[in-house]
């Protein structure tokens, strides 16, 4: 065998390789895809106990979360920080925190430190991770022992535990079945909320004029009521990300990460400039429904002069 024709073979066994390779990634990344990216690994951390997070638990509390728990509960989506699966009751929401976001990629485990730019690169990536993870650990902790109305948490749970909690059956969103160790992972159960351009929609087609216009000023009581208490959410796209919702008779944060206590927005002139966070909605409103758009600019303005 000449030495072209070994080449040649050689070239074939790495393109098969390769193609192998990209083939296996994209049936991965399919079967990802489908699950919208929820694995075990994901919700499972090497975090240490901290007592920065600890948040005491009395046994009435527990019990009721472990009451909650004993049901399946199915896939309802993620956000940036977590998965939420709904309780088979359809009541309450689980959610696991995605801690694959708050670590180093897998893959720079594998690049070498001596190369120039990689340890300064991997240094900054684990003080962002562990940055960002505090801000949302805080944020968590602020709604459950300040506003526990205001976001609907019902029990938190941001360090492990031992023989406290049950192993619950979560189902994700292609059915596949897992069986979590509660004690063993982050988590925080919430009640069930809806969101508020559905509901909006729904009693305007049902002519419900007031009771649309109830459900606009329920939002205004929220922020005014956690302004009062010198909390304030900081996500700018408070509207687009859809962390508003309703409950029966009142609307809450869904995601509660990125609370804060902030004594500032206890002033009216910070807490108008806040307000602007709700443009979104209004500009929706201004569209389909007009006269509900003047409400609400009524509505800001009585709020402003309640704080």
């Amino acid at each position: 065998m000449n030495i072209k024709n070994l080449l040649q073979k050689k070239l074939i066994k790495a393109l098969i390789i390769i193609a192998l390779g990209y083939l296996s990634y994209r049936v991965v990344h399919f079967i990802d895809s489908r699950a919208e990216g929820f694995t075990m690994e994901k919700i499972h951390s090497t975090l240490p106990y901290s007592q920065k997070w600890a948040v005491p638990m009395s046994q009435e509390q527990i019990d009721f979360a472990n009451s909650i728990l004993d049901q399946p509960f199915h896939y309802l989506g993620r956000g940036f920080q977590c998965y939420a699966f709904v309780s088979a009751d359809n009541k309450y929401v689980l959610k696991f925190f995605r801690h694959h976001r708050m670590r180093l990629p897998q893959f720079l485990d594998y690049v070498p430190d001596s190369i120039p730019f990689v340890k300064q690169f991997k240094k900054d990536k684990k003080a962002s991770c562990k940055k960002r993870m505090r801000y949302l650990f805080t944020g968590i902790k602020v709604g459950f022992e300040n506003a526990q109305e205001e976001t609907a948490l019902l029990f938190v749970h941001l360090n492990k535990t031992q023989k406290q909690h049950k192993t619950v059956k979560v189902i994700d969103k292609i059915g596949n079945e897992y069986l979590v160790d509660m004690d063993e992972v982050e988590f925080m159960l919430q009640r069930k909320a809806v969101h508020i351009k559905p509901t909006i929609e729904e009693l305007m087609s049902q002519g419900k004029v007031d009771e649309a216009k109830e459900r606009l000023s329920q939002i205004y009581d929220l922020l005014v009521k956690c302004a009062k208490k010198g909390i304030q959410d900081t996500d700018g796209a408070l509207i687009r990300k859809n962390n508003l919702g309703y409950l029966d008779d009142h609307a809450i944060y869904i995601d509660s990460g990125k609370l804060a206590l902030k004594e500032s927005i206890k002033n009216r002139e910070v807490f108008a400039k806040d307000l602007k966070r709700l443009y979104p909605l209004h500009k929706w409103l201004k569209e389909k429904y007009p006269q509900l758009a003047t409400y609400f600019d009524e509505r800001r303005q009585k709020a402003i002069n309640e704080l």
